[in-house]
């Protein structure tokens, strides 16, 4: 175990130092999930939990300096109404798919490991902008299984949502970086609401609303090519290799 640790550590190190050239632009690709906030229903139903969604994006950065880079990319979004009830996210679901600019500021040298940054960035949607009214039968998949209920539901998502956000970038090789991020999404219109209505079991004439003003945070993570490309160093490759051998070792030995 000690072995490993040295190797790991020496792997760091050697990482640490890679090539002299600076990268000009990078794309990431990666997927996310999303949290509904601010539910409100206040005209004497039950309440119903925050709903929960997909997040699946595609971006570009550019530097403009050793800090700060400018972002833009698509991003395509699942909300789905009544979480609480589905084994996925959501009885019903809702699409976004749009454009998204903005700008993150890294506060390290830039060859460092680590990278956590801060940013700001506009979202653009052009799916279901005017109101989408209608009326299904559902039958619940958790909370009741297998009771039945019709929902109403009148959805219009925002054109735009203001998104600030923060993450860290860790690099696994020269070119290759793990991303993680935390951002807040507020619609600057558009809302979710829904009621759903229970017409047999245990629950049945028991009616539950949602009223969600399109404020959702989304956690993140994906994976960041940067270019021009460079090489990883001999002394990296070995270090990886004996890194590599010494937990496949350490795994036999057990």
């Amino acid at each position: 175990m000690r072995k490993a640790i040295l190797l790991g550590f020496a792997l760091l190190i050697s990482l640490y130092s890679f090539g002299q050239k600076e990268n000009v632009w990078s794309i990431e690709a990666g997927i996310g999930g999303l949290q509904m906030l601010e539910n409100r229903y206040d005209d004497g139903t039950n309440y119903v939990n925050e709903d929960q969604g997909n997040d699946f994006f595609i971006s570009a950065d550019y530097w403009l300096s050793y800090h700060l880079a400018l972002t833009g990319g698509a991003t395509f979004e699942q909300q789905g109404l009544y979480t609480d009830y589905s084994d996925g996210i959501g009885l019903k679901k809702v699409n976004m798919l749009g454009l998204h600019a903005g700008a993150k500021y890294y506060f390290f040298p830039r060859k460092w490991i680590c990278q956590p940054h801060i940013g700001a960035l506009l979202h653009t949607n052009v799916l279901n902008l005017g109101h989408q009214k209608g009326e299904c039968h559902i039958v619940a998949e958790q909370g009741f299984p297998g009771c039945q209920a019709m929902m109403t539901y009148d959805v219009s998502c925002p054109a735009l949502s203001l998104s600030p956000q923060v993450g860290v970038d860790i690099h696994l090789f020269s070119s290759v970086s793990f991303c993680v991020a935390y951002s807040l999404r507020f619609g600057l219109w558009g809302s979710n609401k829904a009621s759903l209505r229970f017409t047999d079991g245990s629950v049945a004439g028991q009616t539950y609303g949602i009223d969600e003003r399109n404020n959702r945070s989304c956690v993140s993570i994906g994976l960041k090519m940067d270019f021009p490309m460079k090489t990883v160093s001999e002394k990296a490759k070995n270090n990886l290799w004996m890194l590599l051998h010494g937990w496949i070792s350490s795994k036999a030995g057990d």
